[in-house]
């Protein structure tokens, strides 16, 4: 049923490729690279993933993810060093209720966000990663409701990105000692005119100077964590999502950049 729904998946003939193994590395590469993630629509409240069946997304209908279980911590645990990514298109409509600990579903997020994460979550999150030897990369909200209160800007994009959640959040990390040691803005700003109502529209040159604006947050409330560039969204089933961001993001000189692969859709 999940395969009617989807259509045939398209075959991607490539020309045939030939690897010769060098006698001599011609660099390492870094013991986390291979790492894994947890989307945030798993853990902020009402929950929303995608149907296992294939047929769109489950709103509220499962828990939040549990970070508590010995098992997922000792599987966890085998596979660090290693990143936890906690991102997700979520991201971009999350609201931080740092001031909730208890298990208590949390109230209605506020205009312009769309769920909830907790503080108590987030010291959960923080306490799987420590005991499984991992650490977190995780994803800030540079939706609209990060936007809020800012003017449009003159290139046609959506307003300045506002710090205020962020600097709660990453003051929240260190008073929790939660290892978050790298932050990403916003999830797949490539695609955010698909994802958002109404559209959400950030020329490069915006979500550069977004990016500017995290930079500073970041040197004086996190300054040993870094900065990723984003993940943008590639889908083979119909092409990559168009973007422009490339180029004014490595002029930036970031560390890291990541890339959301879905080769289902």
């Amino acid at each position: 049923a999940a395969s009617e729904r989807l259509g045939p998946r398209p075959t991607m003939r490539l020309p045939p490729t030939s690897v010769t193994a060098a006698k001599s590395p011609a660099g390492t590469i870094d013991e986390r690279y291979l790492s894994f993630c947890v989307d945030l629509g798993m853990i902020a409240q009402p929950t929303r993933f995608w149907n296992p069946d294939g047929s769109g997304e489950t709103v509220g209908e499962r828990p939040p993810f549990d970070f508590s279980r010995p098992r997922l911590r000792r599987l966890c645990g085998a596979l660090s060093p290693a990143y936890l990514r906690v991102g997700g298109t979520e991201a971009d409509r999350v609201y931080y209720a740092l001031e909730q600990r208890g298990p208590q579903p949390p109230p209605p997020a506020p205009a312009g966000y769309g769920t909830v994460v907790t503080g108590g979550q987030l010291i959960a999150m923080g306490e799987f990663a420590r005991e499984a030897g991992l650490e977190i990369s995780l994803t800030l909200n540079a939706g609209w409701g990060s936007r809020a209160g800012s003017a449009p800007r003159p290139d046609g994009s959506a307003g300045a990105w506002r710090p205020d959640q962020a600097v709660e959040l990453m003051r929240f990390a260190e008073e929790h000692s939660i290892p978050i040691s790298v932050y990403e803005l916003g999830n797949e700003p490539n695609a955010w005119p698909l994802f958002h109502s109404p559209p959400l529209f950030v020329t490069p040159e915006s979500y550069v100077a977004d990016l500017a604006a995290l930079a500073a947050v970041r040197d004086v409330e996190a300054p040993a964590a870094r900065l990723s560039g984003p993940g943008t969204a590639f889908w083979p089933a119909i092409g990559e999502v168009p973007t422009l961001l490339l180029p004014s993001l490595l002029r930036r000189r970031l560390p890291r950049l990541a890339f959301s692969f879905l080769p289902r859709l």
